[in-house]
């Protein structure tokens, strides 16, 4: 009788434990969630913020994200081009185009194109941020993108590090690259 009872009483302790311990890791991992979610969300109120988004737009995309986290769609996690590629086709148009268009516009190849063009290939455009001291590309790298500076200043360096000539917010390079122009693509 007693050994019955100190055995039901150690699988007693032995299931609470258990229980309390899994209750514990639920409200962990639901907190972590929580905390990379609005990582997340501060990365897009930045984006915004940066590229001088309207107010409307602003709240709509804030909604969105509210709404998509209270219904468990997003984990979080990510970086802008994720965060940003998580909002609805229609929204996510929209802040591309408000965001995007005007640094296409400043390219020159791009000033003649048709606005359903340019529509398109905003939607194309990823995001990327470099440092000082980035080196973005090589002499005789292939090349497969196009980047168009947005912000800030690029040198363009010899192979002794000579600066051949600056770059800023406007400019692009690479564009050889991706039209593959006479088979070349370096």
């Amino acid at each position: 009788r007693y050994v019955f009872t100190i055995v039901s009483y150690l699988i007693g302790v032995f299931i609470f434990a258990t229980i309390v311990g899994q209750v514990g890791n639920v409200i962990t991992n639901r907190n972590a969630n929580r905390l990379e979610f609005e990582r997340l969300l501060d990365g897009a109120k930045t984006y915004m913020r940066h590229h001088k988004v309207p107010g409307g737009m602003k709240r709509r995309v804030l909604r969105w994200y509210d709404y998509s986290w209270s219904r468990g769609r997003i984990q979080g996690g990510g970086d802008i081009n994720t965060a940003l590629g998580l909002l609805p086709d229609k929204l996510k148009t929209e802040l591309a185009l408000h965001v995007n268009l005007s640094v296409l516009k400043k390219v020159t190849i791009f000033q003649e194109c048709q606005p359903e063009f340019l529509h398109d290939l905003v939607l194309k455009m990823k995001a990327y941020i470099f440092t000082p001291g980035d080196m973005i590309c090589r002499k005789g790298e292939v090349a497969r993108e196009m980047f168009i500076i947005a912000d800030g200043i690029l040198e363009v360096l010899s192979e002794t590090g000579k600066v051949l000539t600056t770059m800023k917010a406007g400019d692009f390079f690479g564009e050889i690259g991706i039209l593959n122009l006479d088979g070349l693509n370096k």
